[in-house]
């Protein structure tokens, strides 16, 4: 198949990073692929470094239409949030065409509230199987054949790897200020405020009191943060790594780590941030937010790969039961590089992908329509079961914060209804 890649730009996160690993794979299994981004990034040199045509055509339809046309694609495949958003040029584009190319969408944010793109989407891929439950949830649909017959699930992909050597992490660790026993907990997030939760923090220093030689890694936290942090009495118990687009140094900071812990207001739709940790063989201590994303639940099974711990203090137990026991971080950092592995398997993950990508074109149904139902329903079940916590805090808290944003939903809406009606009445 001659496949585009459509991007919203070729930045470092993790949508760029999946698609990139897919567009290499689908080289290697011998279709052709061009990548067409509406915004540069560090991510074109890798493209090019592996042999892959990439072009920088802006939010502009005519420039896209154009690109299409030279590269006269099969089909398309495109990453979008399901939301409305800057790359819907891309509809008018194909309806600038005499034919229209087929589009298969990799949904990233498990959302279906942007209906023009209906018209113009030929097959959805969520990026974990949370985010399929949660996208049709959201948009009240069944988890039934109806549902699956031009969708599926791709997870994202990871390619195994076992760390740097045991020598780079000696001398990274030292170079950052750590000695050998040093016992680490790590957090990696852009220093992205909408994303940015106290719950870490809080939580360490809750754990601190109960087991004091323990040390928390953040790169990198917002300014605001950092800057408090630098003025805090216990700062040495900190250590605060800038931002770097260097992998190599972001794995070696992971590799350094003991235990990561995953926070994020906005929860996760799959969590590159959590996945490559685990695939290092680092436990993982993470949270719910059920009125958000929950892939990172599909991640880190509780009590097989880390822990779901959504209150400080229940965060804080998990710290320090893993500080305390070096037998039992060894075992759930086991464990969990075996799921995510198994869970991200990218040979798998690309056979879905090109199993959708050959949907599209030949304008037939998934073939997986019965195993994805059965998934899917094995996905609802344990996000049901786990997302509002073992203990009556966390199920109080959890339970309680949900009611009070449904409730603010329900008012905003119904607010924008009698305004609306208001002006109609006006109007009139």
């Amino acid at each position: 198949m001659r496949i585009v890649v459509f991007l919203h730009a070729l930045g470092l996160g993790g949508t760029e990073k999946a698609a990139c690993r897919w567009a290499a794979g689908l080289v290697s299994r011998g279709h052709y692929v061009r990548v067409l981004s509406m915004h540069d990034g560090p991510r074109r040199d890798y493209l090019e470094k592996i042999g892959i045509s990439s072009q920088v055509v802006g939010p502009w339809r005519d420039t896209i239409v154009k690109a299409l046309v030279a590269a006269a694609p099969d089909v398309i495949h495109a990453h979008a949030p399901g939301l409305p958003f800057e790359g819907d040029v891309l509809g008018q584009a194909l309806g600038s065409l005499p034919k229209k190319i087929p589009v298969v969408q990799t949904n990233i944010f498990g959302r279906l509230e942007n209906p023009p793109e209906n018209t113009w989407v030929d097959f959805r891929l969520f990026i974990s199987w949370t985010s399929c439950v949660q996208a049709a949830r959201r948009a009240s649909m069944g988890l039934d054949s109806k549902f699956f017959r031009r969708a599926s699930v791709a997870v994202y992909p990871l390619d195994p790897d076992d760390g740097p050597r045991a020598d780079e992490i000696a001398h990274f660790r030292s170079s950052i200020g750590l000695g050998e026993h040093d016992l680490v907990f790590g957090r990696f997030s852009r220093p992205d405020p909408n994303k940015w939760t106290n719950l870490a923090i809080r939580s360490f220093r809750k754990a601190r009191k109960r087991h004091a030689h323990i040390k928390l890694l953040l790169r990198e936290p917002p300014p605001s943060v950092t800057n408090q942090l630098k003025r805090d009495s216990d700062q040495s118990a900190f250590i605060i790594l800038s931002a770097t687009s260097d992998f190599d140094e972001i794995r070696r900071t992971m590799a350094s780590c003991d235990v990561i812990l995953h926070t994020s207001i906005m929860g996760e739709s799959f969590g590159y941030g959590i996945a490559e940790p685990m695939n290092l063989g680092k436990p993982v201590i993470t949270h719910s937010v059920p009125w958000v994303d929950q892939a990172q639940l599909e991640l880190v099974r509780h009590g097989e790969c880390g822990f779901l711990a959504s209150t400080s203090g229940t965060m804080a137990s998990s710290i320090v039961l893993l500080a305390q026991d070096a037998e039992l971080r060894k075992r759930l950092g086991c464990r969990g590089k075996l799921h995510i592995r198994h869970l991200a398997d990218p040979s798998r993950s690309l056979d879905r992908l090109e199993h959708a990508l050959s949907c599209a074109v030949r304008s037939v149904d998934s073939s997986m329509i019965s195993e994805d139902i059965t998934s899917a329903k094995v996905a609802a079940a344990y996000l049901d079961r786990e997302q509002f916590g073992h203990s009556f805090g966390e199920q109080s808290s959890l339970r309680l914060s949900a009611m009070e944003l449904q409730f603010r939903s329900w008012m905003s809406g119904l607010r924008k209804r009698l305004i609306r009606a208001a002006r109609s009445a006006t109007s009139a």
